[in-house]
């Protein structure tokens, strides 16, 4: 009597090991396939990004429009922190824009 419930102690706990190594499995193809959806999505946002044209005024640099700022007030603007601020707000409107592109202007 021992025997046969040891043996089906044994078939239980290898049923349930089963179990155990097929949920491992659906839930790695599960990380897999999200993997690769996401791995699309993100080769899809660099293609759309890749078609678009930068504007003129980047082509051409931002040299020339630094150039015409008379020497007192390019002073005056280094000395506030002026391009530290303008490069936080880029950051922000990038931010902004990122959001709104990724979750299909919802927010």
């Amino acid at each position: 009597m021992n025997s046969l419930l040891d043996w089906l102690a044994e078939m239980w706990q290898g049923f349930i090991n089963w179990c155990y190594e097929i949920l491992i499995f659906v839930l790695d193809a599960f990380l897999w396939l999200s993997l690769q959806v996401f791995e699309k999505m993100l080769q899809g946002f660099r293609f759309i990004f890749s078609t678009i044209d930068p504007p003129q005024f980047i082509q051409n640099g931002l040299g020339q429009f630094t150039a015409l700022i008379p020497n007192d007030i390019g002073y005056l603007l280094s000395a506030t922190g002026f391009d530290n601020a303008l490069g936080i707000i880029g950051v922000g409107y990038t931010f902004r824009l990122t959001r709104k592109v990724l979750t299909l202007f919802q927010w």
